[in-house]
């Protein structure tokens, strides 16, 4: 470890341009200090070395502009690099897959299920809203026990635990100028959760999320699309989009009510989209009380023009969610 740590420390007297330049030319996404082997005892509630590892890391990091993580921490060490980690961009990976997960995605295939389980939620959160502006399908479980039982299942491609992805001021930037709020970010995967999960529910059709973008509002939809929005506020504040193709919107309400419905009843189509708005709404609200955050949504307002719809969305850039019911494409949209 006072090895590892003197390198460092000459590492960084290093000239940063040069750093940076080398780095770049060989296309470094991030470096893993990986613990494996170091000497420290993984139930001290203080190590002077550890502290002083994480101290000339945050120095590097800036030095070099790359994000460093420390990995293959024994878990009864987490707790305490999560303290001393937590005013720094050091971020805290478990293991090198977990790595790659935030470092270099394009090196792993799309649409990865992905498990995660921390007892801290708000933690949980932040590792979630970051995986799915990477495109990843996130399932949270509920406690330990729910962790250990679906991780068993070994239906996912990963599972994250023990993890802090400690943000970097780049990346906050990033998420003030996409205009959404920290805490509407953090909370993306309640919206997509509950509208997989109620869809499925109330029509006992499949239902999932395929990808999202962030992006403004998608013009290039089916032109016969019924939308239901609806805006929230409190302390997490914006404007849900539930947008459906008339046909499978008849279908999915069909599904859910068990009897058959004229095709061209344009009134009982909309209202059934409004009513999947506000069960999916619902969900999400009940979510959001459980995590102790006070959300009101508004009555949903339906659309049977994209233009018209448009014009509600003021232009902003948003996360935009292709999702699929019955393998047939429906979307989202969640903007300020």
């Amino acid at each position: 470890m006072k090895l590892f740590l003197r390198v460092v420390t000459q590492f960084c007297a290093i000239r940063s341009w040069d750093k940076k330049i080398s780095l770049k030319e060989k296309n470094i996404k991030g470096i893993l200090v990986s613990l494996r082997e170091a000497p420290y005892s993984p139930f001290a509630k203080e190590d002077p070395n550890l502290a002083n590892l994480v101290m000339q890391l945050e120095k590097l990091s800036q030095a070099i502009d790359l994000p460093i993580a420390i990995g293959d921490y024994k878990k009864d060490t987490f707790t305490y690099l999560k303290k001393l980690s937590a005013n720094t961009s050091v971020k805290l990976f478990q293991n090198i897959n977990t790595a790659l997960l935030f470092f270099n995605p394009s090196a792993l295939k799309k649409e990865l299920a992905v498990l995660i389980y921390d007892d801290d939620r708000e933690n949980a959160d932040k590792i979630s809203s970051e995986l799915v502006k990477l495109g990843y399908s996130i399932v949270h479980a509920h406690d330990a026990e729910d962790f250990k039982l679906k991780a068993s299942a070994k239906k996912y491609d990963m599972t994250i635990t023990h993890t802090a992805i400690n943000q970097s001021k780049s990346k906050v930037s990033a998420t003030q100028s996409l205009g959404l709020s920290r805490q509407l970010i953090m909370n993306l995967p309640v919206f997509i959760d509950t509208a997989v999960n109620s869809l499925v529910t109330i029509t006992g059709l499949e239902a999932q999320k395929i990808k999202h973008e962030i992006r403004p509002f998608n013009e290039k939809i089916p032109p016969q699309v019924i939308i239901a929005a609806m805006k929230f506020k409190g302390e997490i504040s914006g404007s849900f989009f539930l947008i459906f193709p008339r046909e499978l919107a008849l279908i999915a309400l069909e599904a859910m009510l068990g009897e058959s419905l004229e095709a061209d009843d344009t009134a009982a189509i909309v209202d059934g989209v409004a009513e999947f708005c506000n069960i999916i709404t619902g969900s999400a609200k009940a979510i959001f009380s459980n995590k102790k955050l006070k959300v009101l949504f508004e009555l949903p307002k339906t659309y049977l023009s994209l233009q018209v719809a448009l014009s509600d969305t003021l232009g902003s850039n948003g996360v935009w969610i292709d999702m699929q019911l019955d393998e047939k494409p429906f979307y989202m949209f969640i903007t300020k």
